[in-house]
Formats: C-alpha cells, sequence, structure tokens
C-alpha cells in the first residue's frame, strides 16, 4: 500500500483528490496539508511514500516545501501536480529535486499512474512540462551530457536514474525502455 499525502491551498480539491485516489486499492491516503509548511511536518509524523504537491500555496510555496523533503525525509517522494505551466515553475521544481510534475489537466487513471511511477522511483513529467525549453519529453535521443545539462543536474546523476530505471523494470537499454514505456501509458 503507498501511502500519500496530498498538499494543495484548496479544501474541495484536497477531498476530491483523496476521493479519486483511494478508488484504487494500492493506494492510502495519510493525510492533507493546506500549505508547504504543514506538508514539511506532516512528512515527519506520517512518513508518506509520494507527496502530491502544488506549486503556489500560503506561506511556503511547494518549491521551497519540495527542497525541505527532499533535504530531510529521502523516503518521501514529492509530485508536483499544479496549473502552473511556466518554464520558471518547471525549472525550480527540477532545481528542488522533485520526482515527478504533471498538470491538473490529466486524467485521473493518468494521476494514479504518475503516483505509482513515482513511489516506484520513477520521474515522471507532463508531456508539456517542458514546451517552454524547446524539448521533447522523449528528449530526442539526448545523450547523458545533453541532458544533464537541459535539467541542471550532474551527468553522473542522470545516469543513476536511467540505471535506476532500468533495473527496477528489467530492461537492457534505453530502446527497451522507451517501447516500455508506450506499452504502459494509461490511455
Amino acid at each position: 500500500m503507498v501511502k500519500v499525502l496530498i498538499a494543495d491551498s484548496t479544501r474541495i480539491f484536497r477531498e476530491s483528490l483523496k476521493h479519486l485516489i483511494e478508488q484504487d486499492s494500492e493506494l492510502t491516503v495519510v493525510g492533507h496539508a493546506e500549505n508547504g509548511l504543514q506538508a514539511v511536518d506532516s512528512c515527519g509524523t506520517l512518513a508518506p511514500e509520494v507527496v502530491i504537491m502544488d506549486v503556489v500555496m500560503p506561506g511556503c510555496d511547494g518549491i521551497k516545501a519540495t527542497r525541505r523533503i527532499e533535504s530531510k525525509f529521502h523516503d518521501s517522494k514529492v509530485l508536483i501536480l499544479t496549473n502552473q505551466t511556466d518554464t520558471e515553475n518547471v525549472a525550480s521544481a527540477l532545481k528542488s529535486g522533485v520526482d515527478g510534475y504533471v498538470f491538473k489537466d490529466i486524467k485521473g487513471c493518468e494521476l494514479i499512474l504518475a503516483v505509482k511511477c513515482v513511489a516506484s522511483n520513477l520521474k515522471i513529467f507532463h508531456p508539456n512540462a517542458f514546451d517552454g525549453m524547446g524539448l521533447c519529453i522523449q528528449t530526442s535521443g539526448k545523450s547523458n551530457k545533453e541532458i544533464a545539462g537541459l535539467f541542471h543536474l550532474s551527468e553522473g546523476r542522470i545516469k543513476n536514474i536511467i540505471t535506476g530505471i532500468l533495473k527496477k523494470n528489467n530492461l537492457h537499454d534505453r530502446t527497451q525502455l522507451a517501447l516500455y514505456a508506450i506499452e504502459n501509458l494509461c490511455m
């Protein structure tokens, strides 16, 4: 059972999201937070595996909260779920160590899949998240060094992420990974 924490400033949205998520028998919502500080505190007390986090919240926004969670609670993964599509927020989220970035216009089944992917240590990003950066979600066959430059990460970190994804899914190379992703997308 994957434990999920929902951090969003809108109560009705948090409650609706809880109802949607708990339709899947493998997921349970262990708590809610209405701002980033509450999300960080809740990670300490509830130990969620995945935090679904909005970017815009009062007091402490989702990006700042993600930085704190990533530095203090290594077992909690953060999936940004937001309406913030601008390049600056996406880049800030990447620098904060976010594990996923999706927009609120995705389908319910896609969100559930995103939560499960993040819980399994897979990074997931909305196909349009990088539009302003001139990127494609498939990174257009770029090398590890090129991907590292685009995401402002080290080449070694990119290698480790890709190796981890391949190992977790019993795959041997990026071609198999691309085929796996296409075959397992939620339509």
